[in-house]
């Protein structure tokens, strides 16, 4: 009976110390695939390295760097973090298996990658991101104007940080478009602009004022040597050299000044608000060679998505139909700005905003 319970006892003593080295070796293991050098050693993920060290959360006037497992682990929660380790093991996987093994594939599957992360953040309100970053703690008074107000409202709500702030350590992901050339349309057709373009009253393009603005419809006339012949249909207000895509909506498809195919319909409109005269024109006008698309929802989608990662860094979101068609364009001056947007990208994230508006889909914000 002695040997055997010394035997017993050996082999308790044993198993526990297995386990306790197994269980030594697998927090080892966590821990230490939890490190930026460990993270980096796969190929795909020096792109996102590549980003992050040109952001503050690696340099800064503080000198403190946030590591890639304080913004993509929450050690506080043992299901986020296991959660957080299978995550890392299936992009291990999309690389050894040539899903994310170039740029070119990880650029195609961004988006994805980052909806992933911003849904988890969102679902534990960005636990992460206020191990640092705590709204009691915040120094509201040492912030601009426009911050100190935001983050207050936002405290007030104890809003979630990636609702607003989206592209801090990574480029934000690209929406995928479906444009091509115009040149690929047949005579007859109808698509949609993507880009401000010039437009000319003849095959030679002498330079005029006029102009087509992002998402106008048009239809292909003629092809020649390069040269689009298309046509527009639009209403104008009183005498302005503009093109607006709907009676009594200042949703602007065109500049037509200099043109000289200008024809009425015989429709007209009368706001009795601005006591302003509308009719109806014809336009014909050349093109040259621009980017099209025949698929106008996934431009809104484009649009939607540059809105809400562009223009609520600065300020809340404001609702698509908080603001009618006609009092976006001043609204939105004033984020354009703020956001640095270009060109084509205000006219368009304007053009998306006004046809989401309150008269144009009859959904009044309470």
């Amino acid at each position: 009976m002695g040997r055997i319970k010394r035997k017993t006892i050996l082999f308790v003593i044993i198993i526990f110390i297995l386990s306790f080295g197994i269980v030594k070796a697998t927090d080892f293991a966590l821990h230490k695939s939890s490190e930026t050098e460990f993270c980096i050693s796969c190929h795909s993920m020096t792109i996102p390295y590549d980003d992050y060290i040109k952001s503050p959360h690696y340099a800064n006037q503080h000198g403190v760097s946030a590591q890639c497992k304080d913004c993509h682990i929450n050690e506080k929660s043992n299901i986020e973090y296991l959660t957080a380790k299978l995550g890392g093991i299936k992009d291990i996987w999309f690389e050894t298996t040539g899903k994310i093994d170039s740029k070119e594939k990880y650029e195609e599957h961004r988006m994805e990658m980052a909806q992933t992360v911003w849904k988890q953040m969102e679902a534990n309100n960005s636990a992460t991101c206020r191990n640092c970053h705590s709204y009691d703690k915040m120094n509201f008074d040492e912030m601009s104007a426009k911050a100190k107000q935001q983050m207050q409202i936002a405290a007030s709500k104890n809003q979630s940080c990636i609702d607003c702030h989206k592209g801090i350590a990574h480029s934000l992901p690209k929406v995928k478009s479906d444009t091509f050339d115009i040149n690929e349309l047949k005579s007859g057709s109808t698509a949609y602009t993507t880009t401000i373009s010039p437009l000319y009253n003849d095959q030679d393009f002498a330079s005029i004022k006029a102009k087509i603005l992002p998402y106008t419809q048009f239809t292909v006339l003629d092809k020649a040597n390069g040269a689009i012949k298309i046509k527009l249909n639009g209403w104008q207000e009183a005498h302005k050299n503009l093109l607006y895509a709907m009676e009594g909506k200042r949703i602007t498809d065109a500049v037509i000044r200099g043109l000289d195919d200008i024809q009425e319909t015989g429709k007209t409109y009368y706001n009795h608000t601005t006591k302003k005269s509308w009719k109806e024109l014809s336009i014909i006008a050349w093109i040259k060679s621009t980017p099209v698309t025949t698929n106008i929802n996934q431009q809104w989608e484009k649009n939607k998505f540059e809105y809400e990662s562009k223009c609520a860094q600065c300020h809340q979101k404001v609702k698509e139909h908080h603001f009618s068609s006609n009092d976006w364009p001043a609204q939105f001056k004033g984020m354009a700005r703020q956001a640095k947007l270009t060109k084509n990208e205000t006219q368009g994230i304007l053009k998306y905003l006004q046809y989401h508006s309150s008269d144009i889909t009859n959904n009044v914000e309470n």
